[in-house]
């Protein structure tokens, strides 16, 4: 068997922060939830359970010590999950369901939250400028109308699930080499209810809830941002054995605009000019999301310059203040320019600089 201290990776004079906090990143990193379908994950976190149940104590840790030093490194051989005392240290970095699945500390048949639903809301840009007020169909489960969630038949009664004995759970006990492992499932005959129905509700065929798109309001507050998510509690499925809803997500897709690209509270757009008005200089009418401004072109302007106009982009999303507009403007020069054109620009190029600033004013169109 291996070395505890190995187990974790810490040295043996490891104070017991540095043991809690080896375990804990070892707890997060290893837990079947994460490791996946490897193939030693379930054993390699069970030697971690194992190796902190005892080097987190200092009596049993003070006892593997002396052992260790006398050559005997068996340890808890016969470890068992149940064994484990120090369940409040996992809570908080172990998903609930593997607790559940490991430990048996849920679902003996008491009330169950209902599952959280993920419902995605497009918006059009102006929308996320505002802010929108939304009326979604979300889907999600109801008791059923015809039997109020029991899912008996009118007149009909229930018993104790024969097989669950009414835990609602069975539990099986398997091994892997030397570990052991008690597995807690649903049973399948009474679907974790804990009670069989003596005559089924017809409408819902005895499940007790049918699934309807359901009217949910909500605000979707202004600047929010694409993929943004939002968490509307108790609007998600019903609950099981008189648990609480679950919670609605509402992911935000806002759609592309025509005109406007953003990055994050900043907004670009493009804006054509004259050759004319890019060489005198002058004034531009420039859209903006929420009306139109003013952009001062200043003489010599090349193309693809870009100008920034303070606060006139998208609200900070849950900040205060605005984002700004970027312009980048594009000088449309004539692509087959007339006789009086070309001796125009002819002119121009052979003054060997710009007219003066303020003799000509151009006003783009």
């Amino acid at each position: 068997m291996a070395d505890y201290y190995d187990v974790l990776g810490i040295g043996r004079d490891a104070t017991p922060n540095e043991i809690k906090s080896a375990f804990r990143k070892l707890a997060h990193e290893h837990h079947p939830d994460v490791a996946g379908d490897r193939e030693d994950s379930e054993e390699l976190f069970m030697r971690i359970l194992e190796a902190y149940e005892v080097l987190g104590d200092p009596g049993k840790r003070r006892a593997y010590d002396l052992s260790s030093a006398s050559g005997d490194r068996s340890g808890l051989h016969d470890f068992n999950i149940e064994d484990f005392t120090r369940l409040e240290e996992l809570e908080d970095i172990v998903a609930g369901g593997l607790l559940e699945t490991l430990f048996g500390r849920r679902g003996r048949g008491g009330p169950v939250k209902g599952r959280d639903i993920r419902f995605d809301i497009e918006l059009e840009l102006e929308d996320a400028f505002r802010g929108a007020a939304r009326k979604v169909m979300a889907p999600r489960a109801e008791k059923c109308p015809d039997c109020a969630g029991t899912g008996a038949a009118s007149g009909s009664t229930s018993k104790p699930c024969p097989v669950c004995n009414g835990l609602g759970q069975v539990k099986s006990l398997r091994a892997r080499g030397t570990v052991k492992f008690i597995q807690i499932d649903p049973c399948e005959r009474c679907q974790g209810r804990g009670k069989v129905i003596e005559g089924a509700c017809p409408y819902c065929r005895g499940r007790g809830t049918g699934r309807k798109l359901s009217p949910v309001s909500v605000y979707i507050p202004a600047g929010v941002t694409d993929g943004a998510v939002l968490r509307l509690p108790d609007e998600g499925a019903e609950g099981f054995r008189g648990g609480p809803r679950g919670d609605l997500y509402l992911v935000v897709r806002v759609r592309p605009h025509p005109h406007f690209s953003r990055d994050g509270a900043d907004l670009s757009c493009s804006r054509e000019i004259s050759f004319p008005l890019a060489a005198l200089g002058g004034r531009v009418r420039i859209r903006t999301i929420d009306g139109n401004a003013e952009l001062e072109i200043p003489a010599g302007t090349q193309s693809h310059t870009v100008f920034r106009l303070a606060g006139l982009g998208m609200p900070g999303y849950g900040e205060s203040g605005r984002g700004d507009l970027l312009v980048t403007v594009i000088v449309r020069v004539p692509r087959e320019p007339d006789g009086r054109t070309r001796e125009l620009l002819g002119a121009l190029d052979g003054a060997g600089e710009p007219a003066a600033a303020g003799k000509h004013r151009w006003w783009g169109h």
